[in-house]
């Protein structure tokens, strides 16, 4: 029963995400010999929420093979966003780097992103100029296959 108690309060009194502006985002990616993987969700997403297990878990298989870091991007909606998301990050035992995108026009980032991305959730993709994966991921094994193709192309291409 105390445990239960200690880790509702702990729930209840989660800090919100700390808030970043896309020109922000744009510049943790700068570091060239890491592979940055931004998943874009929010907490009224299923799908988000069913696959942020498997996000976790192929970091955690691939971290210490590969250069990688993988972010979760919360799109929630302010007020409350921020708090909300973390919440359920906390609530699931996840554990990846995340932030909230304080952006009020998705017009004016997404294009800067990928203009062939339409804004529907989930969606992935590796650096800003990287491949990218529009729905969720089914399996753990998809999330790794997806990070090794896109460490092959941007760290190894073809010469």
């Amino acid at each position: 029963m105390k445990g239960f108690l200690l880790f509702s309060l702990a729930f209840l009194f989660a800090q919100p995400l700390p808030s970043y502006s896309w020109n922000a985002v744009e510049s943790l990616l700068r570091s060239p010999d890491t592979l940055h993987i931004l998943n874009f969700w929010s907490t009224w997403c299923r799908p988000c929420i069913v696959e942020l297990p498997l996000l976790q878990a192929a970091y955690e298989k691939l971290k210490d093979s590969l250069p990688l870091r993988i972010w979760l991007v919360s799109l929630d909606f302010p007020p409350d966003g921020a708090l909300q998301a973390a919440q359920l990050l906390k609530k699931h035992r996840i554990r990846l780097p995340a932030l909230w995108l304080d952006e009020a026009d998705p017009n004016a980032w997404i294009p800067r992103l990928n203009p062939e991305w339409d804004g529907a959730l989930p969606y992935t993709q590796a650096g800003l100029k990287g491949p990218w994966h529009k729905g969720s991921f089914s399996t753990q094994t998809e999330v790794e296959d997806f990070v090794k193709r896109a460490y092959g192309i941007l760290h190894h291409p073809r010469r």
